[in-house]
């Protein structure tokens, strides 16, 4: 979880900075810009689920392991 905390919050701040390039220096053409904002955030909500996912199978396995929980 901590891999994809760490993409996520690195997809976010680099959209943050482009999106403020943007707004001051116009340097995207406005198809562009919505297309990497569209692009970040599909890639935001894929990483995030990946991560939940690999966390619950995770702690699942481990829970199993312990003997918490019947196979």
């Amino acid at each position: 979880m901590k891999i994809g905390a760490i993409i996520c919050l690195s997809i976010f701040v680099a959209w943050v900075f482009m999106s403020l390039l943007q707004l001051w220096f116009s340097i995207l053409s406005s198809n562009m810009f919505w297309k990497l904002t569209i692009t970040a955030g599909a890639l935001f909500v894929v990483v995030l689920a990946i991560s939940l996912v690999v966390r619950e199978y995770i702690a699942d396995k481990k829970l199993k392991e312990d003997g918490y929980i019947d196979s």
